[in-house]
């Protein structure tokens, strides 16, 4: 609570001082804010399906979203800004592109409707074998069973898991869990499930399926590949790498999509050969979870964006602090730089 309400004083400092107006002179054609959505939900929908606060925001704050985009930004299809940015071509003041992981159903309940009336096109980046699936992914599920255990087993998974009572013993254990081997994970989880009453799978479908993909499609929306199954790719044989890679385009390819060339890093991770892969697969760009503003310099085989969630961004002083990110350093800290300086001279 503490650390929230430091941030949006922070944030309600930087919009009246003028210091997140500068900021957005950092878009200044030769760069891109690319934001990062995930789900978009009513906050009750959101604690009833135990989403990770750093996967979803509100309606209502993704219409601010737009409303704040609309008025400061110039929002531009993904594929245009990084083609520009690629061959040297200029990008207008104030150059922004909105894209969205995974695929989730309530991007078509929420989220298109409102692209439709402020006219914004996306990116949604599909888990290609998962369309249309039951059930979300293995990071949910973690965050669904440590929401169903009691106080009781809480308290006993903190102590198992050198997780202080203090943070969150979900994130914590997604963050362990991505280290882990296929096998190792899912047994992992198999023996936390053990525990908790959580049910195996939802009981509505949580992903977009192919009919909801085309009507999306039909608006202000297009669709490339999050992978085939969602596997983070780090540490995959060549053969591994090319079934998550190469079979997620061809199916893509198949309904009509993923023309754009374009590829998400399931969790932003890759090394040298997921990358390598990603070119071979013929992928033009490539994006990561990596904070930061896409310019001609960037890697574009880790094309880096800005996430965006209900916490960090619900008002515009909080979303303009996020978008582009800050000029310079707030007012103390710069004081002290220059009596630093004033000292050493």
């Amino acid at each position: 609570m503490l650390v929230s309400k430091a941030r949006r004083l922070r944030a309600e400092w930087g919009e009246f001082s003028g210091l997140h107006r500068r900021a957005r002179a950092l878009l200044d054609g030769s760069t891109a804010a690319i934001l990062m959505y995930h789900r978009i939900l009513p906050q009750e929908r959101a604690e009833a399906l135990a989403v990770e606060p750093g996967m979803f925001v509100t309606p209502e704050t993704f219409e601010g979203h737009l409303s704040w985009l609309t008025g400061s930004f110039e929002i531009l299809p993904l594929h245009e800004v990084l083609t520009r940015l690629e061959t040297g071509r200029s990008l207008p003041v104030g150059a922004c592109a909105l894209s969205f992981d995974d695929g989730w159903r309530d991007n078509a309940t929420y989220a298109l409707p409102a692209l439709e009336r402020f006219s914004v096109p996306a990116t949604v980046f599909l888990v290609a074998a998962r369309v249309g699936s039951l059930g979300a992914f293995w990071t949910d599920d973690v965050c669904r069973i440590v929401a169903a255990l009691d106080d009781e087993a809480q308290a006993r998974a903190h102590e198992r898991f050198g997780v202080s009572p203090g943070n969150s013993l979900a994130s914590a254990l997604v963050e362990r869990l991505k280290a882990m081997e296929d096998g190792e994970r899912d047994s992992f989880i198999q023996d936390l499930r053990s525990e908790s009453d959580a049910p195996l799978a939802m009981p509505e479908r949580e992903l977009l399926d192919w009919n909801e993909i085309e009507r999306m499609a039909r608006g202000p929306v297009e669709f490339e590949s999050h992978g085939l199954s969602h596997a983070l790719l780090p540490g995959r044989s060549t053969a591994e790498l090319e079934r998550e890679l190469a079979d997620s385009k061809r199916l893509l390819m198949d309904h009509g999509y993923a023309r754009r060339g374009l590829f998400a890093y399931p969790n932003g991770s890759h090394d040298s050969p997921a990358r390598a892969c990603v070119r071979s697969c013929g992928y033009q760009f490539a994006l990561t979870t990596f904070r930061g503003l896409a310019g001609a310099k960037s890697d574009f085989m880790a094309v880096p964006r800005i996430g965006l969630h209900q916490d960090i961004s619900a008002s515009r002083a909080e979303f303009h602090r996020m978008v582009p990110g800050r000029a310079a350093p707030p007012p103390a800290r710069r004081l002290a730089g220059l009596l630093r300086q004033r000292r050493s001279a």
